[in-house]
């Protein structure tokens, strides 16, 4: 739960993406390198608000012959967190280029994973607007998903291909050869961003010429045994669609309405490697809803829906913390009840990576996820 970052609506990160930058804000956003020092200004100043970064250190390193920037998360989600970021303040984009870049950071730093955000609205992280990348030294619960089956593509023999059993829709490949490995990743990007299988939902592009398709990608290296470090590039591609619908207007694959009383920023990075950050509105919320179900516990008579419903902090929940108490009452105590809830927190953050997915673990999207691999 990330308390020092206000929760955003995806529309509002998706208007900033395409906002342009006309010079008149210093600095142009939180990722520029011109943060260095930046003793920050009020919500009242010209450009609004924007965090002192007074002790903040940023290390050059070259990209793809280009100037890069690094720095350590100011908010520091795992072991390491650390964020690369153009020296231009220029859109996001998943692309060869951007391939490799990130190629180039683990050969710079082989201990570390490094990753992009998608490079459209709604899948894409909070900051579109400035080309960046995260890593760092941890390992998600991605890089340890089952394999499901393998697959091949022609032309590229020295790369290996494999299906993981995530929420997500996640093709690894692995190869020692890295210019190989690059071919084979841009193959599957430029494939993936033209395909439509409406039979699933996913729409490449609307009657209006609109691009709905992308990937987030993640680089490491390994060894033999898939401990960071090694002579073997490993990349996760998580294919992406943004399309929206009527019924799901902020989204296909996105966080449905049922979830957002949990979760309904977008699902970036970090998330699809099965980390959750979640908005600080849930520490004062899942202690209210607390302190109901240890009061429904105590008297039989209290009327937990009506109390849930009453309550400005757990109205959004009270569904879902009911059906809690339906099935956990048993076990609920002063001691673990916001354990509790934290773990069926875990679980909704798991509907909503499903949620995410393009090719369901359904027959329909299996057969549909295999279709797009024969293509390749």
């Amino acid at each position: 739960i990330n308390l020092s970052k206000p929760e955003k609506d995806p529309r509002d990160i998706a208007a900033a993406g395409v906002a342009k930058n006309t010079g008149e804000k210093y600095p142009a956003c939180q990722l520029c390198i011109e943060n260095e020092g930046y003793p920050g200004r009020s919500a009242t100043a010209d450009g609004g608000a924007h965090p002192a970064r007074q002790n903040l250190r940023v290390i050059p390193i070259q990209l793809d012959g280009e100037r890069w920037g690094f720095q350590y998360s100011p908010y520091a989600y795992f072991n390491e967190h650390c964020i690369a970021m153009s020296s231009e303040h220029r859109p996001m984009h998943v692309d060869r280029k951007g391939l490799t870049c990130l190629l180039d950071f683990v050969d710079l730093f082989p201990h570390y994973f490094i990753g992009s955000n998608a490079d459209l609205p709604i899948v894409g992280g909070s900051i579109l607007s400035h080309d960046h990348f995260q890593g760092g030294a941890h390992e998600f619960p991605m890089m340890h998903a089952a394999e499901v089956s393998q697959f091949s593509m022609p032309g590229f023999d020295q790369v290996s291909g494999t299906v993981l059993q995530w929420p997500l829709s996640v093709l690894r490949l692995r190869s020692h050869d890295r210019a190989q490995l690059l071919d084979a990743a841009e193959k599957i990007i430029l494939a993936w961003r033209e395909w439509t299988d409406e039979s699933v939902g996913v729409v490449a592009r609307t009657a209006d010429g609109v691009a709905h398709n992308t990937v987030t990608p993640v680089i490491r290296r390994v060894d033999s045994r898939g401990n960071a470090g090694g002579e073997i590039y490993e990349a996760y591609l998580a294919l992406r669609c943004n399309i929206t619908t009527d019924e799901h207007p902020l989204g296909v694959f996105h966080p449905h309405a049922e979830y957002h009383h949990i979760k309904k920023e977008n699902i970036g990075l970090i998330e699809v490697m099965g980390l959750a950050i979640l908005p600080p509105r849930l520490v004062p919320e899942l202690g209210a809803v607390r302190e109901h179900l240890l009061a429904a516990k105590a008297d039989a008579s209290y009327d937990l829906a009506g109390a849930l419903e009453g309550d400005d902090l757990c109205r959004s929940h009270a569904a879902w913390a009911e059906d809690v108490y339906a099935r956990r009452a048993d076990e609920l105590t002063a001691d673990n009840a916001i354990d509790i809830l934290h773990e069926e927190v875990g679980v909704v953050f798991g509907h909503v990576l499903d949620n995410a997915g393009v090719f369901k673990w359904d027959e329909a999207g299996r057969a549909a996820q295999q279709r797009f691999i024969d293509s390749l």
